[in-house]
């Protein structure tokens, strides 16, 4: 009786290795546009405290509000000396606007850069 178990245990998890490798997200088309220069990607979010501070309390707005989509809560937020640029899918334009609306009432923000997209269902 324990060896069948111990079979079906190892099948079991030999199956769900062998689902989550196939499973690859295609995200071409935003990777060649974030291949130019002029596009900021999460790495180039910059590190010293106001830049991060800043990041955190827009996140946390997005994210508290309960209006916002999942597309909307993960949203890239990138700060670099108090410039910030908000990149990703939302599922409209007026969400998109609440989120520009939120990121331009924090404080420290010197402007916002919109490179969201409406993402269609």
């Amino acid at each position: 009786m324990k060896s069948i178990f111990l079979i079906l245990t190892i099948t079991m998890l030999s199956l769900n290795s062998a689902d989550a490798s196939e499973t690859k997200a295609d995200n071409s088309a935003v990777n060649d546009r974030d291949k130019y220069l002029h596009e900021y990607t999460a790495d180039q979010q910059g590190m010293n405290k106001e830049d991060t501070t800043i990041t955190r309390k827009i996140r946390r707005e997005i994210t508290k509000d309960n209006r916002m989509s999942f597309y909307a809560k993960n949203i890239k937020v990138i700060t670099m000396n108090g410039q910030v640029t908000l990149k990703g899918p939302v599922r409209s334009a007026e969400e998109a606007k609440v989120i520009m609306s939120k990121a331009q009432s924090i404080a420290g923000v010197s402007s916002v850069l919109n490179q969201m997209d409406v993402a269609t269902k």
